[in-house]
C-alpha cells in the first residue's frame, strides 16, 4: 500500500500535489481500486479490465445543487505525442464507466459520500514535454463518446489549464489572502453565497467573482491602527475585447457588487499584448457607450494581471 501511495503521490506531483487544497475541495480517498460491475456499460473488448483505479475522489459544496458533489479525479502523464484524439476518447470513457461503477461500488462504503452526488468526473492531461494547445483542443472538438441514461459530467484539462488555475490560486495567495472568498450570487432562486471553495463549473468558467479584505491605516488621536475594508473582485478569463469589459462590469454591476470602497479587476493575458491592451482600453470602454461608468465608480476601480507562464513577466502586467 506504501508503494502504491507513492506512485500516486508522484503521479500528481506534474499537477501539483497541493491543488485540489487550494481549490477548498476535500479529498475522499486515492488510488482506490474498485471492481468493474457493469459489464453490460463498460466495454471490456476495449479497456479489457475487470477493475477500475480511482487516482483521486474529492467532493465540495456546490451552492447551486442540494449537498454536496463529488468529482473522480484522472491524472495521464504523457509526451505529447501519445495525446490523441483516440487516447483521449479512451480516457473519457474510462473515466465514465468508472464513474457509474464508483456509484454503487462496496469498496467504498467507507468513504463519506452522504448527500453527495457522484456523476462528475475531471481529466487532467499533461504533456511532459511540449504541449500543442492547438492540436490538443481538436483533438478535443472532434472526440465521441456514447449517450448514458444517467448523464455523466466529464471536464477535461490540459496543461494550458493547469497552468491557469496554479497562477489563479498563487495570486489569491500572494495577495489577496486575507479573507478571500468565492461570491456565487442568486440564479434561479439560489441564495447568494460566498465561501472558500471553488466549484469545477467555476474552474472552467472564463469570470469569476470574489471578495477579499484589505487594511487602512487610520490614526486616532496619535494611535496608527488598520482598518480592514472589504474589495470585490472580478476574474478575467476571456478574451480581451472592449465588447467582453463592456460585458464584464455589466455583470459586475447585475450581480450588484458595487457599494465597496474598492472594485478589483484581474485579468489574464493570453498572448502578447493583451496587458497593454487592457491597461489602454478597459477604462476607455467603461466611460464609452450610452451608459459610460460614473467618475465615482471609476475611481473605485484598480486593474490587477495573473501571471500567465507561457509569457514575459512584462506580458502579464508589469508594472501599472
Amino acid at each position: 500500500m506504501g508503494e502504491q501511495a507513492s506512485k500516486i503521490g508522484k503521479k500528481l506531483e506534474q499537477f501539483g500535489e497541493n491543488f485540489f487544497a487550494n481549490l477548498g475541495w476535500t479529498e475522499l480517498t486515492r488510488d482506490k481500486e474498485i471492481k468493474c460491475t457493469r459489464s453490460s456499460h463498460c466495454n471490456r473488448s476495449s479497456h479489457k479490465k475487470r477493475t477500475h483505479g480511482i487516482d483521486l475522489l474529492c467532493k465540495f459544496t456546490n451552492p447551486y445543487v442540494i449537498g454536496d458533489q463529488a468529482v473522480i479525479v484522472e491524472c495521464k502523464n504523457r509526451q505529447m505525442a501519445s495525446i490523441t484524439q483516440a487516447s483521449i476518447e479512451e480516457w473519457v470513457k474510462e473515466l465514465i464507466n468508472n464513474i457509474e461503477c464508483a456509484q454503487s461500488a462496496p469498496e467504498l462504503e467507507d468513504v463519506d459520500l452522504k448527500n453527495t452526488t457522484l456523476n462528475t468526473g475531471l481529466l487532467l492531461i499533461h504533456a511532459n514535454d511540449s504541449f500543442d494547445t492547438q492540436k490538443f483542443y481538436d483533438y478535443l472538438s472532434k472526440i465521441t463518446v456514447p449517450n448514458r441514461r444517467n448523464p455523466i459530467n466529464i471536464f477535461v484539462a490540459a496543461n494550458d489549464r493547469i497552468a491557469q488555475w496554479t497562477s489563479l490560486f498563487n495570486k489569491i495567495s500572494t495577495s489577496y489572502n486575507n479573507g478571500f472568498s468565492f461570491i456565487y450570487p442568486s440564479i434561479n432562486e439560489s441564495n447568494k453565497a460566498c465561501q472558500t471553495a471553488l466549484t469545477i463549473n467555476g474552474l472552467f468558467s472564463k469570470y469569476l467573482l470574489g471578495k477579499s479584505t484589505y487594511m487602512v491605516k487610520k490614526n486616532n488621536a496619535g494611535n496608527t491602527y488598520d482598518e480592514p475594508h472589504t474589495q470585490n473582485m472580478l476574474f478575467f478569463f476571456d478574451e480581451v475585447t472592449v465588447d467582453n469589459f463592456k460585458y464584464a462590469w455589466s455583470m459586475f454591476k447585475y450581480y450588484q457588487l458595487q457599494g465597496t470602497e474598492k472594485y478589483v479587476f484581474l485579468f489574464y493575458p493570453r498572448k502578447n499584448g493583451d496587458a497593454d491592451f487592457v491597461k489602454e482600453t478597459f477604462m476607455k470602454a467603461l466611460k464609452s457607450g450610452d451608459t459610460p461608468i460614473e467618475d465615482s465608480e471609476a475611481e473605485k476601480i484598480e486593474i490587477d494581471f495573473i501571471h500567465n507562464r507561457y509569457l514575459s513577466p512584462i506580458e502579464t502586467g508589469g508594472v501599472l
